[in-house]
């Protein structure tokens, strides 16, 4: 596989699970009593801190960070 074909597949796998998280997310607030606009705001904020978490992670481990 090529360098670009494994980034795919890691962005991939990035997305899928910050997926899990804001949904996970959202259905937790909801359930807790909040408007469904605000739970949807929610999910979407668990979705993009955990994209942007993973991301960070996988260029520290991968040493490309400088």
């Amino acid at each position: 596989m090529t360098n670009s074909t494994l980034r795919g597949l890691w962005l991939a796998i990035v997305v899928l699970a910050a997926a899990l998280v804001g949904a996970a997310g959202g259905l937790l607030a909801w359930n807790g009593g909040a408007i469904p606009p605000l739970a949807i705001l929610t999910g979407a904020g668990a979705f993009s801190g955990t994209v942007l978490l993973f991301l960070a992670m996988l260029r520290f481990v991968a040493g490309s960070g400088d």
